[in-house]
């Protein structure tokens, strides 16, 4: 356990030499308003401001969030769709022609978009562990895991997973003397890693760090709920084990989200509906019929490879 701590605790510290400068200048930015401002102005009007900048910065992330359906990233999308016109309808296009019926009677754009995208995230996560041999937590989590980071941002997500992960090792450490059966102490593990993560962000709040004030709560909800995971990782796999699969889960889903966030593959799908739904079933027929070595496996054992 304090191997695997320690392990957790490293990769903590790598991720904050990543968000290190993103700190220092909010830091900045807080020192600058306090200096700005003396105590002795700290009425009701400087609370209003206060309150109105967290809005505006509620704001801009939501107008840069594609999983937000008030946010301007929608109508972004609409209007994409209002500049590139397609003609009648035919046998290869009716998803377009409904999808634009649809948007003009308000579907939001971005909600359409991730529906669509969400068959290839699955499929390259399937991919990645049938063919490449990644390992993860099934399908489903890495690929809802993806979704949340988009919504979070990517340094905000990383940080809510390294802290989730913490605090579930450190709750399991202090149930596991409770001697509860599973799901009470599953519960008890949820209930230890809420408080830490309240923690946070009421400690994010006093240092300006942005990013995490501005979080939604169901993605946040998703990463948490990853404890339960991770822990029955940990009862049938060695704790080394339940971190590597906890880490690769982790890479596949910061990649999808990154390509969730090119606008080119949105405004591909949402362009030719029909066209990205077919390459996708025939991406999964084709690594269905893969039968080789995955591809970290022949890494593995190239020396007997070579042998023969």
């Amino acid at each position: 356990m304090k191997k695997f701590l320690l392990s957790l605790l490293v990769i903590g510290t790598g991720l904050m030499v990543f968000i290190q400068p993103v700190i220092a200048q909010n830091l900045d930015s807080v020192e600058q308003s306090l200096d700005a401002s003396p105590a002795s102005e700290a009425t009701e009007g400087s609370l209003a401001s206060a309150s109105a900048e967290a809005e505006q910065r509620l704001q801009d992330k939501k107008d840069q969030d594609i999983t937000e359906t008030g946010g301007s990233k929608k109508s972004k999308l609409t209007a994409f769709l209002d500049e590139h016109p397609i003609g009648s309808l035919t046998w290869h296009n009716p998803l377009q022609h409904a999808i634009r019926q649809a948007v003009a009677n308000g579907l939001p754009a971005n909600i359409l978009v991730l529906l669509l995208l969400f068959p290839l995230i699955a499929s390259i996560i399937a991919a990645s562990r049938h063919v490449v041999g990644l390992k993860g937590f099934g399908v489903y989590i890495p690929a809802v895991l993806s979704v949340a980071f988009v919504s979070t941002g990517i340094a905000a997500g990383l940080i809510i997973f390294i802290a989730v992960l913490i605090a579930s090792s450190l709750a399991r450490l202090i149930v596991r003397h409770l001697k509860l059966p599973f799901l009470p102490r599953t519960a008890m593990v949820l209930w230890v890693v809420s408080f830490l993560i309240t923690a946070l962000l009421i400690a994010s709040s006093w240092f300006g760090f942005s990013s995490l004030l501005t979080l939604n709560i169901f993605p946040l909800l998703i990463v948490m709920l990853l404890t339960e995971n991770f822990m029955s990782t940990q009862l049938f796999s060695s704790q080394k084990e339940a971190l590597s699969i906890t880490f690769e889960t982790l890479i596949i889903a910061v990649g999808c989200a990154l390509l969730i966030n090119l606008e080119i593959i949105q405004q591909f799908v949402l362009l030719y509906p029909e066209l990205s739904l077919l390459g996708v079933a025939t991406i999964n027929l084709l690594v269905g019929k893969y039968t080789g070595l995955r591809l970290l496996e022949r890494t593995r054992f190239q020396s007997i490879i070579e042998e023969e």
